[in-house]
């Protein structure tokens, strides 16, 4: 990422809210944003103890919001290659949760990719999610935004979430435009027709992924969570 100006950042509307309704819960929690590849410009090959220090807390934040623990490399490659990452604190310097980012431009096409969000569960009820994605969304205000998931409630959300930006979500029981894929596939995901992902992970990502009966089942059924398959869940407009 090009240089922030992090106190215009953290004035945005979308911070503004996200920082008011962590302070309303009244449990010491707060928001803080760091641009890892600015601050440790070689992260990607090489680890400073202070980015460990960050990493390792991921790693912690992961294994209790899955009930897994698909080791600390893992972690390494989903944040060190991320060029943002958001933390929510309890206290002064406590993750208990965090979401990464991915920005990318092409062919005058932005892509926003929403790399990974994990909360540990004693916040995961707190309703902090909806003021995350939109501050995410205006990081990086793109033509695109991605994101890999297993779980059909995250799928959800996200059909939602876009709806409230006038975008249409991929994939789709109405079908989706092709564009989403070529898109996809020349920033190197390794998608099918399907917008799945195979082999994407180590098997399941959450031990008590849920099941949802509908429609949405009938997308469910085309991917196989114990192999690891993923959808690129897309937003386009």
């Amino acid at each position: 990422m090009n240089n922030y100006d992090m106190r215009k950042l953290m004035r945005t509307k979308q911070a503004l809210s996200l920082s008011k309704y962590l302070e309303s819960l009244d449990l010491k929690l707060s928001f803080e944003i760091i641009f890892p590849k600015n601050r440790w410009p070689n992260i990607e090959n090489e680890q400073s103890d202070e980015a460990m220090y960050y990493i390792n807390q991921h790693h912690t934040v992961f294994q209790d919001s899955t009930e897994n623990d698909f080791g600390i490399d893992y972690i390494l490659g989903a944040s060190t290659s991320a060029d943002c990452w958001i933390h929510i604190l309890k206290g002064r310097d406590e993750i208990v949760g965090y979401a990464t980012n991915i920005f990318y431009e092409l062919k005058n096409q932005k892509v926003n990719f929403f790399r990974v969000t994990f909360f540990k569960q004693s916040i995961r009820q707190l309703k902090i999610y909806p003021y995350l994605q939109d501050f995410r969304i205006n990081l990086f205000p793109s033509d695109y935004i991605f994101s890999r998931t297993q779980n059909p409630v995250v799928y959800k959300i996200f059909k939602r979430f876009f709806s409230t930006y006038q975008m249409k979500i991929a994939p789709s029981l109405d079908g989706f435009d092709n564009k989403c894929l070529a898109i996809a596939k020349e920033l190197g995901f390794e998608v099918d027709n399907d917008l799945i992902i195979k082999n994407a992970v180590r098997g399941i990502v959450a031990k008590n992924t849920p099941t949802i009966e509908g429609e949405i089942n009938m997308l469910w059924n085309k991917i196989n969570l114990n192999n690891g398959d993923v959808y690129l869940v897309v937003g386009y407009k």
